[in-house]
């Protein structure tokens, strides 16, 4: 979904936001690339988007890679 078409409450917007900064902050130096922090992004993103507001599970969601079939 197109990032303008997403309708998120500003409580959302916020909890987002602090997942994103926690989990970039949490990750060691070598591994801040512009890349890594477009994935954490992603999967707050997606979270999101499948009904998930706490900003902890966010969080975790975030640093936990998905499984791919």
């Amino acid at each position: 979904m197109p990032a303008e078409c997403r309708d998120f409450s500003s409580e959302t917007m916020r909890n987002m936001q602090v997942a994103l900064e926690v989990a970039w902050g949490s990750l060691p130096p070598q591994q801040k690339v512009q890349s890594n922090k477009r994935l954490l992004a992603t999967r707050i993103l997606d979270a999101a988007e499948a009904g998930e507001r706490s900003p902890a599970r966010l969080l975790m969601l975030a640093l936990t890679p998905s499984i791919e079939p």
